[in-house]
């Protein structure tokens, strides 16, 4: 085998402090730059020189054609796939064999802001999505349950043909399980590391007993945790939850947290009980977590949840947090079998409570569940593991069936799903008078 180059395009900013898909993407460029010759295509201009891996800003004109033509495979992922097509299409050059990340569903994650962002948000999403599944050669899901819901998709928009169907029946060659992984963190390792929340957070003193909830997103559902926190307060004076600033609230609609916000501080328990800290550094994870008592992650039950690997329960799991978490989804699945959490119904104030006042007065039982989720995750998720299917591919890259027409500038589906965008948007802009 010799040394391939891999081009890594990353849909979010790498900066100081990175989401869930840029760490996906720094994790997967150091796996492959152990094999291969790799570069991250970032959206900004303004990188970091302390990110690990090679990378630069996306390249346009001669610079994009000349890169592209020493490149073996593209990994890609999100909406900056129609500026690598569109770029495509202008340098009028095909792409070499193209991996597809499909591991965030945003199609289905964004509807959650149709109500605020209006329909056209969705009519978008799909139109990107069919794209990618016509023109990918490989593509990565996060789960079993996402690998089928993709493939349901290209079973109705044409992608799987019994040709496709009889030249690969598992269907492995097109579509691979890659969760989310995790870096393993010894116990030993983990509290030598000096603490960020106790004692150096304004109104966190270094007795208090922490609970994270981290980022709000609006599938989310911190308010059952808000609604009993009196009641839990009352028991343990000394309780401090924690929420995360979201660094891109530009572009993510922030009405969950606002309401989380501004109930906390109608109670008047900001900077005293609740505390709103920035996102923190990925590098500085460790340091965070390793303060706190107890996690709690709780959602809404929707096809997001279903869809979805809550990314920050592998974190909790690989620093040796208990968790409390609602039932339902793939997270709840892997905390199952891990026994790593205590599983509430959706919306259940009594059993939030009841698991939150069981945890924070058994020491014994905190350190069982997380010993047993730190052992499960670094055994089971780690990213020599998740991205195993990502390495096989891009070591040995391929394209797709030749059986199916990869032409989209003819394809009629790509023609309808457009015309439909346009024509729903339009429709908007008359019923609002705009």
């Amino acid at each position: 085998m010799y040394k391939k180059r891999i081009v890594l395009i990353c849909p979010e900013p790498i900066r100081g402090c990175i989401q869930g898909i840029g760490i996906r993407f720094i994790e997967m460029a150091k796996a492959l730059g152990a094999l291969h010759e790799t570069v991250l295509w970032t959206c900004n201009a303004d990188i970091p020189g302390d990110i690990g891996v090679p990378a630069e800003p996306f390249p346009s004109g001669d610079q994009f054609t000349s890169e592209l033509a020493r490149t073996d495979a593209v990994v890609i992922h999100g909406h900056i796939s129609e500026r690598y097509f569109d770029t495509l299409r202008s340098c009028r050059i095909p792409s070499p064999p193209l991996a597809v990340d499909l591991y965030d569903p945003f199609l289905i994650e964004n509807l959650q802001y149709t109500a605020e962002l209006v329909e056209y948000v969705f009519y978008r999403d799909r139109a990107v999505l069919f794209r990618q599944l016509s023109l990918g050669d490989f593509f990565l899901a996060s789960s079993e349950i996402q690998r089928m819901f993709y493939l349901g998709i290209m079973t109705g928009t044409g992608r799987i043909t019994p040709q496709v169907y009889h030249s690969d029946r598992s269907g492995d060659r097109l579509i691979a399980i890659a969760p989310f992984g995790v870096e393993p963190v010894s116990e030993t390792a983990l509290q030598a590391t000096d603490g960020k929340l106790k004692g150096q957070v304004a109104g966190i003193a270094a007795g208090s007993i922490v609970i994270f909830f981290g980022g709000i997103y609006d599938w989310y559902d911190p308010e059952t945790l808000i609604n009993i926190l009196d009641e839990i307060i009352e028991s343990f004076p000394a309780l401090s939850v924690v929420f995360s600033v979201n660094p891109n609230q530009e572009t993510t609609p922030q009405g969950v947290f606002k309401k989380i916000r501004d109930f906390s501080d109608s109670k008047g328990w900001i900077d005293r009980h609740v505390f709103f800290i920035p996102w923190f550094p990925y590098r500085d994870r460790f340091a965070y977590l390793r303060d706190v008592d107890v996690a709690i992650c709780l959602h809404k039950p929707s096809l997001e949840t279903s869809l979805s690997l809550r990314t920050r329960i592998l974190d909790y799991m690989n620093a040796g947090i208990p968790i409390i978490a609602t039932e339902g989804g793939e997270g709840s699945r892997i905390l199952k079998e891990a026994e790593a959490a205590l599983l509430i119904p959706p919306y259940d104030e009594q059993a939030l409570r009841n698991a939150t006042t069981s945890l924070l007065k058994d020491v014994v039982m905190r350190q069982t569940l997380g010993a047993k989720g730190r052992n499960w995750v670094q055994n089971n998720m780690t990213w020599e593991k998740s991205l195993r299917p990502l390495m096989e591919y891009c070591s040995n890259p391929y394209r797709a069936s030749e059986s199916f027409v990869r032409n989209e500038e003819e394809t009629s589906l790509q023609k309808r799903v457009s015309f439909s965008m346009i024509l729903h948007y339009l429709k908007k802009r008359l019923k609002s008078g705009r």
